[in-house]
């Protein structure tokens, strides 16, 4: 994301009061909106999933209930619940603030954001979704209340089983067969004729110029994103005309990627979670009758094949997939090739062809919903056997046939990731196909090497045309100086602890009377500024957080993290979330620094005390070592006034390393004696 984007984040929040910013954020659960996502489990102080951004077998994602925070650290990713719905939902910023302040009761008045300056100062994507919720309710209002809607529309659904309630629940609708019906209405209500067109709701007429209505006499599903926005359309036509497409969808723009989205997964996404699985039809009705009858974990690909984006937005939710096809030639093939795509992913997929060219629609209709369930239950087959039956069935006999069908087989086991479950799956295909281990483990090995290949492939790919990749990449490239680890760690500290008050025990607990020592007590920011003066961290961007904390401090000011959190780099708002998360008892890197170290819960100070001193020792090392370079140039050149010049700093760098040294000695004796 672009420091240009993040400063449209910040236009934004001049229109919502900073003080309510601040509530939206301290009154957000984390955990529950996380939960609303994946299913989350408590270790320790924080919470664990998979990664909602990688195909990962260990849990790596890191959820901070006290912190407000999450860390995904198979990508790096992190932040607030904030920056989780951005990057789980392509929400801009003042989108995710005011999805949370709905959910959370809290009220943006209209004087601070009017609906008015909302529609006209909102980037281009949000007029878009605006638009796209207008043509919505003109398409269900005019269904249920125009007498051509009630006759045609409505009267088609009710035909097809669709009962009140789904009709409100999927917000079905109906455009008229007017060419201008709807494209007028929009721009009397002042929508942008440009967006109409754009989002393939309306089109230019060649002849006039005027704008024509783009769905016509057809009966219309609208297709959201999970928080229910509205993403698109998909439009059925009605009757046996030929001259036209019976199904005919919204085009790509800027809010709708037809192989991103799945038909009904607002609707479905809390019974995913329950039911641990998730029903995949290929029909928007299909997935409307299912849900009616108490099938509510389904969802369609969206009129497409399915995709491996569609399959990570399922991965959300569970793993475990049932595929659901009608037994004709292209139902197969969608769903052998649908197989491979979910085993790529990490998913576990079987599949359910369904009996006498039934759909889901038509079949849940015949037996009903129990016996539907029953069907799937006893006749959903693993999806290598799947593999194994069909591709028999359809392959000639003969040595010619049988080693293709081998290395089609090993081609799918080939998108299992996991060594100890491709292996299980090697044992089971070679007994299923009558061959040796050894033959369907060399088939397998062969394919997933280059599958290997094809997957780095895509990965430079993507890499090529992500800013955001990059960004980090820069950002990985500071930590290979000498002193990455301890500014990082350093800057752990400081971010997490900064207003935190220490006591600067430097002596002993008792005077020689026996009396009690009382040291006094400064905050943790202020140690720092005093330590750490004229001793600026070498890493630029670790520079540029730890003087804003200490700025802020100096000024009486909250240092903001959320605004770090939030950040246009992607590589800033990474680091910033896993400097806050402490996911062990002591960070590894602390051990570089050779030093007794104490938990950072029971004594801050101590924990960065020793710390600290190596590291300004390591400094004060190197700039030692650079003034010798400078006196013996100048001592080459015969520059005796820069030899001078240099060589009093030489001597007053040995003063300090003394002083930093006996320090370390005396924290090394103290912490020794209370241990």
């Amino acid at each position: 994301m672009s420091p240009a984007r993040f400063s449209v984040y910040l236009s934004f929040m001049g229109r919502i009061p900073s003080h309510i910013v601040d509530q939206i954020y301290q009154v957000s659960d984390i955990v529950e909106v996380i939960s609303e996502y994946m299913p989350l489990k408590k270790r320790g102080a924080n919470f664990w999933a998979l990664s909602p951004f990688s195909n990962e077998k260990t849990p790596s994602f890191a959820v901070s209930p006290v912190k407000g925070i999450f860390k995904d650290f198979s990508t790096g990713k992190g932040g607030n619940a904030v920056t989780f719905l951005m990057d789980v939902e392509g929400l801009t910023y003042l989108e995710a603030l005011r999805y949370l302040a709905k959910k959370y009761g809290i009220e943006i008045e209209e004087d601070q954001v009017s609906e008015a300056d909302y529609q006209q100062e909102a980037d281009r994507r949000q007029s878009l979704f605006v638009v796209n919720e207008f043509a919505a309710k003109f398409f269900h209002t005019h269904m249920l209340e125009k007498p051509e809607g009630k006759e045609i529309g409505l009267a088609y659904f009710k035909e097809r089983g669709v009962n009140q309630a789904s009709i409100e629940a999927f917000t079905l609708g109906y455009a008229p067969d007017q060419w201008e019906e709807f494209s007028q209405e929009a721009i009397r209500q002042q929508y942008n004729p440009d967006y109409l067109v754009e989002l393939g709701l309306s089109s230019k007429s060649e002849k006039t110029g005027n704008l024509i209505d783009r769905f016509r006499g057809r009966v219309m599903f609208p297709i959201s994103n999970e928080m229910g926005k509205v993403l698109g359309f998909g439009g059925r036509i009605l009757g046996s005309r030929k001259d036209i497409a019976k199904y005919i969808n919204s085009p790509e723009s800027e809010i709708y990627h037809k192989g991103k989205v799945l038909y009904g997964l607002f609707q479905a996404k809390k019974a995913l979670r329950e039911k641990d699985l998730c029903i995949l039809t290929e029909g928007y009705l299909d997935t409307v009758l299912l849900h009616q009858n108490g099938i509510k974990h389904v969802v369609a690909s969206s009129g497409t094949a399915l995709t491996p984006d569609q399959c990570r937005l399922i991965r959300r939710f569970t793993r475990n997939v049932l595929m659901i096809y009608d037994g004709d030639a292209p139902g197969v093939k969608a769903a052998l090739r649908g197989l491979d795509i979910l085993m790529h992913e990490g998913l576990s997929a079987r599949v359910a062809v369904l009996p006498d060219n039934h759909d889901p629609d038509s079949y849940v209709r015949a037996v009903g919903p129990a016996a539907f369930l029953d069907f799937l239950e006893k006749n959903g087959m693993e999806g290598i056997d799947f593999k194994i039956k069909t591709e028999k069935e359809q392959l000639p006999e003969g040595p010619h046939a049988e080693a293709k069908l081998i290395k089609s087989v090993a081609e799918t086991l080939a998108n299992l990731s996991d060594l100890v479950e491709r292996e299980t799956f090697v044992k089971y295909a070679a007994a299923k196909l009558g061959v040796s281990e050894t033959l369907m483990a060399a088939a397998v090995g062969e394919a997933y090497g280059e599958r290997l290949n094809l997957d780095a492939r895509e990965k430079r790919r993507e890499a090529s045309v992500n800013p955001q990749q990059a960004e980090v990449k820069e950002l990985k490239g500071f930590d290979q100086n000498e002193f990455a680890t301890q500014e990082r760690e350093l800057l752990r500290v400081l971010i997490n602890f900064y207003d935190q008050e220490i006591i600067l025990a430097n002596g002993p607990k008792e005077d020689p009377q026996g009396n009690l020592i009382e040291y006094p007590k400064v905050p943790l920011a202020d140690y720092f500024l005093n330590e750490l003066e004229g001793m600026p961290f070498e890493n630029g961007v670790y520079e540029k957080i730890k003087g804003e904390i200490l700025g802020a401090f100096d000024q009486q000011q909250p240092f903001r993290v959320h605004d770090y959190l939030t950040h246009g780099d992607a590589g800033v708002s990474s680091l910033v979330s896993e400097l806050l998360t402490i996911p062990y008892d002591l960070s590894p890197g602390w051990k570089n620094f050779d030093a007794f170290v104490v938990d950072y819960d029971h004594n801050v100070y101590k924990s960065v005390e020793a710390p600290l001193l190596h590291y300004k020792r390591k400094r004060v090392d190197k700039l030692i070592s650079e003034s010798q370079d400078k006196i013996k140039e100048a001592s080459k050149n015969s520059d005796s006034e820069s030899e001078d010049q240099y060589l009093r700093i030489f001597m007053h760098l040995l003063q300090l390393r003394r002083e930093i040294l006996d320090r370390l000695g005396a924290v090394g004796a103290l912490h020794t004696r209370e241990v």
